[in-house]
C-alpha cells in the first residue's frame, strides 16, 4: 500500500534517486501547478574544486569554464543563446557575479 508524501501542500509527483530531481504538484480549484526541486550542492562544490585547480595556471583555448545542471541550462535562455550563437548574452551572463558559482575557471569569459 502506497502512502503519499507531501511537503506542506505540495503532493510528491516524481522523484529520480540518480538525479534527486523531485517534482511535487499542488491543485489549486481547476489550477494544477508543478514544482521541480533539484539539488545543485554537488555541482557547485564540484564547480568551486575545478575552479580552485585553475589557480596558478595559464589560460588557454579549450578550457572547460562552467558546469551548468541542466534544468537551468533551458529555464534561464541558455539553451537558446547557445542554439542562436549568441555569444555576447552568454558572456554576460557567465561573468555575471550572480552566476560566479557554476564557473570552473577563473577570470572573464
Amino acid at each position: 500500500m502506497e502512502q503519499d508524501i507531501y511537503d506542506g501542500a505540495w503532493k510528491l509527483f516524481d522523484h529520480d534517486p540518480a538525479t534527486g530531481r523531485t517534482i511535487w504538484m499542488l491543485v489549486d480549484g481547476d489550477k494544477t501547478h508543478f514544482r521541480i526541486d533539484m539539488p545543485v550542492g554537488a555541482i557547485l562544490d564540484a564547480n568551486h574544486d575545478a575552479e580552485m585547480e585553475t589557480m596558478g595556471k595559464r589560460f588557454g583555448d579549450y578550457n572547460r569554464i562552467a558546469s551548468i545542471p541542466t534544468p537551468l541550462f533551458y529555464q534561464n535562455g541558455l539553451s537558446q543563446a547557445v542554439k542562436q550563437k549568441d555569444d555576447g548574452w552568454l558572456k554576460r551572463w557567465l561573468n555575471d557575479g550572480d552566476h560566479k558559482k557554476f564557473r570552473t575557471s577563473r577570470g572573464s569569459v
